[in-house]
């Protein structure tokens, strides 16, 4: 009866959980690492922020229902990894067959933009920001939910803005 039970209750529990999503495994196998530091913006706290990556009003926006954002920084200084091994390494936890990299008419070597999605409806943003100092801090930062970019090239200049401050 209470093998019966518990099965019952695991069946359950595997029923109402939330999906995660493949690039959690990003950022579980790098939290509590060396070097490290990572915080997420829950749906709550992004609703009480407007997300504008226009200049001067210009309108370039991140629009739709976004459910979280993401971030996580590594120091090459304090961790086991040099800096493009640690954004290599990222990256390579996104399976190519659900996520895309976004290829530009200006081709950056400091920042790549990889979603799931459509062509411009997506579901997951994640911007790798390399720091062209070996030993300076690398940067993810990764946009959840149901959006759109107006402009690709205004979200990841501002990712990179956002990295040098």
């Amino acid at each position: 009866m209470k093998t019966t039970l518990i099965a019952i209750i695991l069946a359950m529990t595997t029923q109402f959980a939330a999906p995660q999503s493949k690039s959690d495994k990003m950022y579980d196998t790098f939290s509590n690492k060396d070097g490290i530091t990572g915080f997420t913006f829950s749906k709550n706290m992004i609703d009480a922020i407007n997300i504008d990556f226009g200049e001067e009003g210009d309108g370039k926006k991140v629009t739709g229902d976004l459910h979280q954002v993401r971030f996580m920084s590594y120091n090459p200084e304090k961790g086991n990894l040099r800096g493009y091994e640690f954004i290599d390494k990222a990256i390579g936890f996104l399976p190519k067959t659900t996520y895309h990299k976004i290829e530009d008419n200006e081709p950056d070597d400091d920042a790549e933009i990889w979603v799931s999605g459509g062509k411009k409806n997506f579901t997951e943003c994640h911007i790798f920001i390399r720091n062209e100092n070996e030993t300076g801090t690398q940067f993810v930062v990764s946009f959840y939910g149901n959006f759109t970019v107006n402009d690709l090239d205004k979200l990841k200049k501002s990712g990179k803005d956002f990295s040098e401050n």
